[in-house]
């Protein structure tokens, strides 16, 4: 099983899709975005050019990360009563 998923995971998002840092990056701020506000202000020159040509993953981040804590209110919520 382990070595059936790590040759699904190498082919299906590290091959095609999440090949290069850049784009790990711009997941990873969006991700981290949905979190907590980023000024693109204090960002460096490199990081805002980075996130603006992989802005797609970036925005794929920032979903995951709400989708996230969506499923944390509503866990919280049937856990209360």
């Amino acid at each position: 099983m382990k070595k059936i998923f790590q040759i699904l995971k190498e082919y299906a998002l590290c091959e095609e899709y999440l090949d290069e840092p850049s784009r790990w990056r711009a997941l990873w701020f969006g991700f981290f975005s949905s979190w907590y506000r980023l000024r693109r202000d204090d960002m460096s020159d490199e990081l805002k050019e980075q996130i603006m040509n992989e802005y797609h993953w970036f925005t794929a981040g920032f979903f995951i990360g709400r989708a996230v804590q969506g499923i944390g209110v509503i866990l919280g919520g049937c856990c209360v009563t």
